[in-house]
């Protein structure tokens, strides 16, 4: 195998392991879809900062035990915690109790 093999076969890796990353991502963005929904149906508040806490601490363990810096899940957790925030937000402003004619 020459090196060009090697690179390309690494390079087909890392673009799989990429879809999987982008599909465990949609799934999320689903699955808080639907915590929204709950959310909005039982007047549970969309911030939950004990629940932001939590997410942020297991990340931040993940890393430690897993050798990977401990800043970048933390931040990639922020970010991800952002969007999901702005989508609970549009979720929960169309289903909520001033929305609840309109459907």
């Amino acid at each position: 195998m020459t090196e060009q093999d090697e690179l390309h076969r690494l390079r087909g890796e890392l673009d799989t392991l990429d879809g999987t990353l982008l599909d465990t991502l949609r799934r999320r963005i689903d699955c808080g879809v639907r915590i929204a929904r709950y959310k909005s149906r039982h007047g549970v508040p969309m911030m939950q900062p004990g629940r932001v806490s939590l997410v942020k601490e297991r990340a931040a363990r993940y890393a430690a035990d897993h050798g990977l810096d401990e800043t970048f899940l933390v931040n990639l957790y922020d970010a991800i915690i952002t969007e999901m925030c702005r989508v609970e937000d549009l979720v929960m402003g169309r289903e909520g109790p001033m929305s609840e004619g309109r459907r």
